[in-house]
């Protein structure tokens, strides 16, 4: 199975859930309820992945957080429902649990699935009810910013006016069942309130469906959890995003359902903002590139090539150095994003002795391969042979210097930049130690914000890398010389010998922040994906039908030219 048809395979649930008739564990008022989910592990044991919000002071609460889990059909998924009582940041007691199954929900009526709870001994305490719905693939970002005006005041005596807050569901076919998705503060005493921005993946709103229905019911909060229902309307983002495209701000009137939908004040949408939020996978069906660059250490401190010790030793028996398990590993992933597969391929710090470069100075940045008109190589076992005959012709030396490799890659960015090409540079350095070039390699990595670069560094051997984890700037404190911050991550420093072991550890360590890194610098550039190739030819091929269509009106059909045979023949070439 390819990584396409996997990833159509693998679908993901959104789970919801609600509570009815639990037991009351609270001496004080009503038990104040959370859920945690757990999922069954190939060991017999249960493991957590996920847990709700808490609700104070309700016997039927209706849970605002969901949780999205992996479905696979042909696999038993069990799973247990904890609802606890909340007693202390360190205390719950249980009120009741529930095992089912991930199929059992996804094959209930409407995929709602309701179950009774048990407690620890053994009697019924209450029901859970949890509905499932698909997820979409939809990674747009939604910024919301509603107010309500003249909400009715519900309050008698010296109080006056209202704790309005919103509550907001997706609607399915037939109305029935809505979903809560989303809940707000409630703002105290105000009869025209404005609520704080709700920001949130399109998905978590209406499942990227923006003609969805979306009731948002207004409430008036009480702070014994028994809130006060005012009234509702609905709405879809299609509307909305139409009626702000076109500069008009949407405005409801809430309706009181209870009350013969008597008017309970009005709802304004102030702002709405529908952002695109483009994925690695996106930008890949446009056709984009990822070009590596290799940078291999070469110092003395990884010891002579043919000692056993050495870091560079390749056995007789074709037993690998641990440099060339980290190129393999690695390399053999990324050169399926690099269409022409040809590798630009550096050493530093040593002396080599090629035909062409020979020399007893140490260099800092030399072609591996022996070509300074042309340091690529083809292929991942182009990359194993260049490396394999290099490392007999050359005198181990130092000091560490990473700069000029950067500094070469950095070079190589801005040429490919200039000429207009989307391609994206991944320069992958292999190093035994510390570099002795920090303050300027930090220069460099500041620097590359605005290229289309990502650093990848592989520590070999037992070195104190220290160093090498500032460059990685996880926690962006780096700074450079003139004391600015990088605007993006785009280094990934891993030490090899924790994952030595396990090629596919090592690769999904090194290669884990890098889908990230290029939308990251995709964003900053405002450059969107290009359209996916195969939609790119459709529109070629419709263009290329209606221009035959319209040479045969214009010769009234005397030509015996078909469309039809036109189009196969424009088929055959690819399109």
């Amino acid at each position: 199975m390819d990584q396409n048809q996997l990833s159509e395979a693998i679908q993901k649930l959104e789970l919801f859930f609600s509570c009815r008739q639990l037991d009351d564990l609270d001496t004080m008022s009503v038990s104040d309820p959370y859920i945690i989910l757990f999922q069954k592990t190939n060991q017999n044991n249960w493991s957590k992945i996920g847990q709700t919000e808490l609700i104070w002071n309700n016997l039927n609460p209706n849970f605002a957080t969901s949780i999205i889990i992996e479905y696979y059909f042909e696999v038993h998924q069990y799973l247990k429902l904890e609802v606890h009582h909340y007693v202390s940041q360190n205390e719950s007691k249980m009120i009741g649990i529930a095992e089912t199954s991930l199929a059992a929900i996804a094959g209930a009526k409407d995929q709602i699935l309701m179950a009774d709870l048990f407690s620890l001994q053994g009697k019924k305490s209450g029901k859970i009810v949890v509905k499932a719905d698909q997820v979409k693939h939809c990674n747009d970002d939604l910024e919301i910013t509603v107010s309500g005006q003249n909400i009715p005041d519900t309050r008698i005596g010296f109080w006056h006016g209202a704790c309005p807050f919103l509550r907001f569901y997706r609607l399915r076919k037939d109305d029935s069942n809505p979903i809560l998705v989303y809940e707000s503060e409630f703002i105290k005493d105000s009869s025209n309130p404005t609520w704080k921005t709700i920001q949130c993946k399109s998905q978590k709103l209406c499942n990227g469906d923006y003609q969805m229905p979306i009731k948002v019911e207004v409430w008036d909060h009480r702070t014994s959890g028994k809130h006060l229902y005012l009234g509702e309307t609905t709405f879809c983002i299609e509307e909305l995003r139409d009626s702000f495209t076109q500069n008009k701000p949407q405005k409801k009137e809430f309706r009181n359902k209870q009350k013969n939908n008597s008017p309970a004040g009005t709802i304004t949408f102030e702002k709405f903002n529908l952002k695109c939020k483009y994925t690695f996978l996106d930008y890949c069906e446009g056709g984009q590139q990822l070009n590596l660059i290799l940078g291999i250490d070469f110092t003395a401190s990884n010891g002579h090539p043919k000692d056993k010790k050495s870091l560079h030793y390749i056995s007789q028996d074709s037993n690998s150095s641990q440099y060339l398990q980290a190129i393999t590993s690695v390399v053999e992933i990324l050169i399926n994003y690099d269409h022409d597969k040809k590798v630009p391929i550096y050493g530093f710090g040593c002396q080599p002795a090629f035909n062409l470069i020979n020399t007893n100075q140490t260099l800092h940045l030399f072609p591996l391969n022996d070509n300074p008109e042309d340091p690529e190589v083809y292929g991942l076992d182009g990359i194993v042979q260049c490396y394999r005959n290099a490392i007999q012709n050359m005198q181990l030396d130092g000091p560490t210097y990473i700069h000029p490799v950067i500094a070469k890659a950095m070079e190589m960015a801005v040429q490919s930049k200039l000429k207009g090409s989307q391609n994206y540079l991944i320069l992958m350095i292999l190093t035994d130690g510390q570099t002795d070039d920090l303050q300027l390699s930090i220069d460099d990595v500041i620097e590359s914000s605005h290229l289309p670069l990502s650093i990848i560094i592989v520590g070999i051997g037992n070195a104190d890398f220290k160093k090498m984890t500032i460059l990685d700037n996880d926690d962006n404190s780096m700074v450079n010389s003139k004391g600015q911050k990088a605007l993006r991550d785009l280094v990934q420093f891993v030490p090899f010998n924790q994952f030595k072991h396990d090629s596919t550890l090592l690769s999904r360590e090194v290669l884990a922040e890098l889908p990230n890194q290029l939308v990251e610098y995709m964003e900053l550039m405002k450059i969107p994906p290009k359209p996916p190739t195969y939609k790119k030819n459709l529109l070629q091929y419709q263009q290329f039908q209606q221009n035959q269509q319209n040479k045969v009106n214009q010769q009234s059909g005397n030509t015996g030219f078909t469309t039809q045979n036109q189009g196969q023949g424009f088929a055959q070439q690819g399109f």
